[in-house]
């Protein structure tokens, strides 16, 4: 009987015993094996997602979201990723407080922004200072990375080099050179690059962006100066009026002009876009094997063909996530941080675009066969790579 008792006793702690671990495992605020961690990292990203720009910005946009969206549904990091854009419209007047607003999230850990370099001026201190990485897949101007920004990478090839490719380039074409330009950090910055490059040129000639006003007396003066090219330095805003408006007062040279207005929606001035050419340190995703999958999947989600820089943010989105892969979920958000900058500073990651190496400012470790040209050859097109300018230039 005794021992019957017992049995009966084991058997009942037994039951017990099963219901209480079925129970905790239900539990939200039990505790969690290592392997089953529940915690959220937020990349942030900041650019014109509104505005006159944003149809630069959107596209870099989708190639972050669409990253992020992949990185979580394949489940492989620690933690599951959250994606916190600002709007700055690529005004620098606007993106400090944005920046700030980024960097007190708690669960902040890296940036993949700014778009534009003058933004990326306006805010590299900020988000230094703060330790957490920022990769910028578009911002090319020449003179971020002499700030002393320790945490700053950049995803692309800068205007010291692209400036002189297109300065290159356009000597190889022969003849005399406009230069203009719409006086912003990373426009002003790309012209002097090309007519330091070329050397003999006319102008420049100053565009105010915003102001409509300011492109007529500029288009008379590349009209006068009369020459077979001319390079403009500037977005896309201002390079549509300007463009459609030289070809209607009858100016028949080549013209020439960046990445930052190298933009789907040119086709909006018509038959004025024929024959316009950009440079870009920018390969075309359409034309690479290895982004296949990524053009398909930007195809489906955004109902469109990838957009400019699209691809190398995608691929900078990758590259941050590479460095989550070994990161501490359980450990603080600044040590996160730190371990991001450290493992980017002696990254050697091979995105769909390119690799990835970083010099000892955050530029990438990259020459001049990272610089693209681009035509528009019909107004229902779009931009098409002639491919590496190092390669057309004779």
């Amino acid at each position: 009987m005794k021992k019957s008792r017992w049995l009966a006793l084991l058997a009942l702690l037994s039951a017990v015993m099963l219901l209480a671990a079925a129970c905790g495992g239900d539990d939200d605020d039990g505790d969690a094996g290592a392997e089953d961690v529940d915690c959220n990292w937020v990349i942030g990203t900041m650019g014109a997602l509104s505005g006159d720009n944003a149809t630069i910005g959107q596209p870099i946009f989708q190639g972050i979201e669409y990253a992020v969206e992949e990185l979580n549904e394949a489940g492989e990091l620690p933690c599951t990723l959250e994606l916190v854009d600002e709007d700055s419209q690529g005004d620098p007047a606007q993106a400090p407080p944005l920046a700030q607003s980024l960097v007190e999230n708690e669960e902040l850990v890296a940036i993949v922004g700014p778009y534009f370099s003058g933004e990326t001026l306006a805010t590299g201190e900020i988000f230094s200072e703060s330790g957490v990485a920022f990769v910028c897949p578009s911002c090319t101007g020449a003179t971020i990375d002499d700030q002393g920004y320790e945490t700053f990478f950049r995803a692309v090839a800068d205007d010291d080099v692209q400036g002189e490719v297109a300065g290159q380039y356009l000597t190889s074409l022969g003849g005399s050179v406009a230069i203009a330009h719409d006086n912003q950090d990373y426009s002003k910055g790309l012209a002097d690059a090309v007519a330091k490059t070329v050397g003999d040129t006319e102008g420049p000639f100053i565009i105010s962006p915003g102001e409509e006003d300011s492109i007529p007396p500029v288009v008379t003066q590349i009209v006068d100066a009369g020459t077979d090219l001319l390079f403009y330095g500037g977005y896309s805003a201002e390079a549509k009026p300007l463009v459609q408006q030289l070809r209607e007062a009858g100016y028949e040279g080549t013209i020439v002009s960046d990445d930052g207005a190298k933009d789907s929606t040119f086709g909006e001035i018509g038959d004025a876009v024929e024959g316009l050419q950009v440079t870009c340190p920018c390969v075309d995703p359409l034309g690479i094997p290895e982004a296949e999958a990524f053009v398909s999947g930007i195809n489906e989600t955004y109902d469109r063909d990838p957009g400019t820089f699209a691809a190398d943010a995608y691929d900078a989105t990758n590259l941050v996530a590479e460095a989550l892969k070994e990161a501490d979920p359980e450990g603080a958000v600044e040590d996160v941080r730190v371990s991001v900058v450290e493992y980017l500073r002696d990254a050697n990651y091979t995105g769909i675009t390119k690799t990835y190496q970083f010099t000892e400012t955050g530029n990438l470790d990259v020459g001049p066969e990272a610089v693209y040209v681009y035509e528009w050859s019909t107004p229902d097109e779009d931009f098409v790579s002639l491919g590496p300018a190092s390669e057309l230039i004779e």
